[in-house]
Parts: structure tokens; C-alpha cells; sequence
């Protein structure tokens, strides 16, 4: 153990890492889940701070949409990446279920099929290295 001199603990052990994003489809989320999730969506709404996104990582006629807060503006029918943690909104029809996105990545250019292929090759792996 490294001591600096205060309490006895390194850096690391103060600011433990944070886990990476889960990537996530729409349909799967709920007020329950902790953490970071990532989400592949085209932009069907904006306007500044908020927007509505469907999820086009799901199996085709399973997609749902969720809004998002973002700051600024997302494009309409672009493909975006988005990562954030969840939070519900109350309002007199009930709760709804929101991202509140700390990173907003445009990827139109991304092949997502080839997305999809690297990520089962990934797991894969690492099924196969017995981690």
C-alpha cells in the first residue's frame, strides 16, 4: 500500500474506477437499473434539452423509444450513441421513464451490423478465455 501521507489511501482506492456504459435496448430499461447505459437510436423529435429517440439496435418490430435530455439539439434522423444514467419523470399521467445523457455521439456512418458482429465477436472471447 502507498501512503500519501493523509489517510492512508492511493488515488485509486479514493476514486474507484467507474464501470463502462452497458449498451442496452430501449425495451430492457426500467426505473431500477443502476449505472451507465448506452443506447444506439435515431432522432424521431428534438428540440433544445430534450428529444425523442428510437432504439434501432433491437430486433426489427421490437424498437421502443424513450426521450432524452441532452444539451443542445439533436439532429432528426440522425444515428446517435447515446450514454447516460436513468431518471424518472412525474407528471400527472404517471411516471416516465427518461436518459439524461452525458455523451451524445453522432455515428451515421457506423455500420451498426458490423457493430453488432464485433461486439458477439468480443463476447465470444471472452467466454472463451474463461473470464
Amino acid at each position: 500500500m502507498i501512503f500519501d501521507g493523509a489517510d492512508g489511501l492511493t488515488e485509486e482506492q479514493r476514486n474507484p474506477r467507474t464501470p463502462p456504459a452497458r449498451l442496452v435496448t430501449v425495451r430492457s430499461l426500467s426505473a431500477s437499473f443502476k449505472g451507465l447505459v448506452r443506447v444506439i437510436c435515431i432522432v424521431v423529435e428534438s428540440s433544445p434539452g430534450v428529444a425523442l429517440v428510437q432504439d434501432i439496435y433491437d430486433e426489427v418490430g421490437k424498437t421502443r423509444q424513450i426521450r432524452v435530455l441532452v444539451e443542445g439539439k439533436l439532429e432528426v434522423a440522425q444515428k446517435y450513441m447515446l450514454i447516460g444514467s436513468l431518471t424518472e419523470k412525474t407528471d400527472p399521467n404517471g411516471k416516465e421513464l427518461m436518459l439524461a445523457t452525458s455523451q451524445a455521439l453522432n455515428i451515421n456512418s457506423l455500420d451498426i451490423k458490423e457493430y453488432k458482429q464485433a461486439l458477439e465477436l468480443e463476447e465470444r472471447i471472452t467466454r472463451a478465455m474463461g473470464r
